[in-house]
């Protein structure tokens, strides 16, 4: 049987963008997906030509793919911030994320759909959808695909909410970067979320917590993983599912741990391939 690929965010094994991809390979990772963090994204790799070759062969060496970039910046610059200086530093970060994509490879940019100042949902909304549609004709002629994520501190929450931001962009390389974890301690529900955002899933985030906020391993958590991974097999998604899973104790023996366990579910959710977006 065919099985879905998996990765990892290097700090899921805190690990730096030297060393994740021989540890992620050693761990049975098909690949990696890289943050970058609003206090060091002009000093990443990502951001000069000859650190973003030193990625590819570091990659390449270690035989993992790059599957995604994740903006943490978006934290801190939002497309729903009222100061235009602010949503134009969001853009030159997206901008310089695609050219660093295209060069690489990477088929998916993950931004987080943030909403740190509490704007009402309709003037966060109006300015996400305005933003990111500038944004996405640039990725979409690269053949990038923005996956807009769902977190908290948001006005988007539940899978009609992202599907409505989606449809508002209305470019084909804009959809959702599913979090099965934070739908659910958002108060949606990821498995009905699963079938609303259907094909604009572009990738998907991997995490099981509790209730209680408490850290676990997967498959100790309240997330009806095989519920998600047999919703995901219906709707037809084959990318990668990447982890982003508390380190508990140790990170590198939790990192394998959480694998064995995930498989076993997609075993057992028994998961058909279908649609692949990072082919």
């Amino acid at each position: 049987m065919d099985r879905f690929k998996f990765g990892i965010l290097e700090d899921v094994i805190q690990s730096d963008w030297v060393d994740v991809y021989p540890k992620a390979k050693a761990l049975g990772y098909d690949g990696v997906e890289l943050g970058v963090r609003a206090s060091t994204y002009r000093a990443s790799d990502l951001w000069n030509d000859e650190g973003i070759d030193t990625l590819g062969r570091r990659a390449e060496s270690a035989g993992v793919t790059i599957f995604s970039v994740c903006l943490h910046t978006f934290w801190h610059f939002t497309f729903a911030d009222p100061d235009v200086a602010n949503r134009f530093m969001a853009k030159q970060i997206v901008y310089q994320a695609i050219h660093a994509c295209n060069v690489l490879g990477i088929r998916t940019i993950l931004i987080p759909v943030t909403n740190p100042l509490g704007l009402p949902h309709r003037e966060a909304a109006h300015r996400w959808a305005y933003e990111t549609r500038a944004v996405a004709s640039q990725a979409a002629s690269r053949g990038i695909h923005i996956g807009l994520e769902n977190v908290g501190r948001s006005h988007v929450v539940t899978g009609e909410q992202m599907l409505e931001l989606i449809e508002a962009v209305d470019n084909p390389y804009v959809g959702a970067y599913f979090d099965v974890g934070n739908a659910q301690m958002l108060g949606s529900n990821s498995v009905a979320d699963v079938h609303t955002l259907g094909d604009r899933i572009v990738q998907v985030h991997i995490k099981d917590p509790r209730t209680d906020r408490t850290p676990c391993y997967v498959g100790e958590g309240d997330i009806d993983l095989e519920g998600c991974l047999r919703a995901l097999n219906e709707v037809g998604y084959r990318g990668p599912l990447v982890f982003e899973t508390p380190p508990m104790e140790d990170a590198l023996s939790t990192a394998e741990r959480n694998l064995r366990t995930l498989k076993s579910l997609v075993d057992t959710a028994a998961v058909e391939p279908n649609r692949n977006v990072n082919s």
